[in-house]
């Protein structure tokens, strides 16, 4: 019996609690990067991914393919942020009146004072800011985008002509007010 490797399963639960936690970390930075394009907020974002990275801990064991985490960790990240998006919508935007004004140290909200596009994108519905986000900030293709929302790929394609349509009149609409 030379050489036989008995694994217990406290072994097995190390394993694959070392292998999360590196799988984790190296989708870190862009899930808070994306979560805070899709709430416009550096606090929701964090608070998103950790929200994310528990509900992902919790469904590990459901992940087949380990090489694919990151899909599957945005998926789950873009739904956490879309239940987030659909609690705040009863929450009224106020416009800030120079960007020269702004104080926060948040990223995501001086960016929304500095560039006009993506003022228009964080007014889109959610739907849209997603397909948006993730087509150009994420710079996905169709079909990443697809499969990070579990959506047939015609789907993807008609939201995001919708989504560039809405961007268009929003920002066609700013122009106008300015």
């Amino acid at each position: 019996m030379e050489g036989l490797l008995i694994v217990t399963q406290q072994d097995a639960s190390e394993s694959a609690s070392a292998e999360y936690v590196r799988a984790a970390l190296a989708a870190s930075d862009g899930a808070y990067h994306l979560a805070g394009y899709l709430l416009c907020d550096a606090e929701e974002a964090q608070d998103a991914v950790q929200e994310a990275l528990i509900k992902a801990w919790r469904s590990w064991s459901s992940l087949r393919d380990p090489e694919r985490f990151g899909a599957w960790f945005d998926r789950i990240l873009v739904n956490v942020c879309r239940d987030r998006m659909r609690r705040h919508r009863s929450l009224r935007m106020v416009e800030l009146d120079a960007a020269g004004e702004v104080e926060s140290a948040d990223p995501f909200r001086r960016m929304l004072v500095e560039d006009e596009v993506a003022a228009a994108v964080a007014r889109l519905n959610p739907e849209h800011r997603i397909v948006i986000v993730l087509r150009f900030w994420q710079d996905l293709a169709l079909e990443g985008v697809a499969d990070r929302l579990d959506l047939p790929l015609g789907t993807v394609k008609s939201r995001l002509h919708y989504a560039l349509k809405a961007l268009g009149t929003e920002l066609r609409r700013s122009s106008d007010e300015a």
